[in-house]
């Protein structure tokens, strides 16, 4: 009878603690409320004029306006060579590319930088 005990104890602790770390994780879609805008994570590269921005679970082309140039020119302080990923976390809008269109199925407007991530090692 003791035994039962132990493993329905067991059972119900197990079961109990399998939604604890509920705190959004990096590489991940935030947020995607009111005016269309989201804030997103991950790792952001430019080369060769183009920008892409890698999470865990997607890829989004970015458009390139007066915010990407920006990030690219606060970047290149802080990137040791051309193909080196930094992380960050933007704000912008999401749209999809046209069927004629070469490219990312998913685009990001950058509309705000949120945070460049120091990675330091």
């Amino acid at each position: 009878m003791k035994l039962y005990k132990i493993l329905i104890c067991i059972a119900v602790f197990s079961f109990s603690c399998e939604g604890v770390n509920n705190a959004p994780k990096p590489n991940k879609l935030v947020e995607t409320k009111n005016d269309d805008k989201i804030i997103v994570s991950g790792d952001y590269i430019f080369y060769n004029n183009a920008g892409v921005l890698q999470t865990s679970k997607d890829v989004y082309g970015i458009i390139i306006n007066d915010k990407a140039l920006e990030l690219n020119e606060k970047l290149s302080l802080i990137k040791k060579d051309e193909f080196d990923f930094v992380p960050v976390i933007l704000k912008g809008k999401l749209s999809s590319k046209n069927e004629n269109e070469e490219g990312w199925s998913v685009k990001l407007e950058i509309t705000e930088i949120v945070e460049i991530v120091n990675k330091q090692k």
